[in-house]
């Protein structure tokens, strides 16, 4: 199955990644490549091309968590620092062609090589269901 999904749609995602309910991997998860050592959370939203990876054993501690309710963008890189965690808060957004290499603080919207904060989103309640937000 996983040879056929890279064939079909180039995409890489393991078995070995935990993945939240409701994840949404837009445009039919085009290009999206996700390292094994991945936790992602609920209502999330990945974009075609995005790469989450790690430079960690597959069984180690370190590796990428990402938190609920989070959207990446286009062409956006997670990419920690060898043998590091790193985690995305919960409601954060990482715009289109972000590298994010550090921490994310929860709803903050990250832009740029490499990736900063430009705003917190003050959009956000208990009880926001997850759309799309333009930044």
């Amino acid at each position: 199955m996983k040879i056929a999904n890279y064939f079909l749609h180039r995409a890489l995602l393991p078995c070995e990644a935990t993945v939240g309910e409701n994840l949404i991997l837009e445009h039919y998860a085009l290009g999206i490549v996700i390292h094994p050592n991945v936790t992602i959370g609920d209502d999330c939203r990945i974009y075609h091309h995005v790469t989450i990876a790690g430079e960690t054993a597959l069984d180690g501690p370190n590796g990428v968590r990402i938190g609920n309710r989070v959207t990446l963008g286009v062409n956006s890189v997670i990419m920690p620092r060898s043998n590091t965690k790193l985690t995305i808060g919960d409601d954060a957004i990482v715009g289109a062609g972000a590298v994010v290499t550090r921490d994310v603080p929860a709803g903050a919207v990250m832009v740029g090589v490499p990736a900063r904060i430009q705003k917190y989103r003050d959009d956000i309640t208990a009880a926001t269901s997850h759309s799309p937000i333009a930044c």
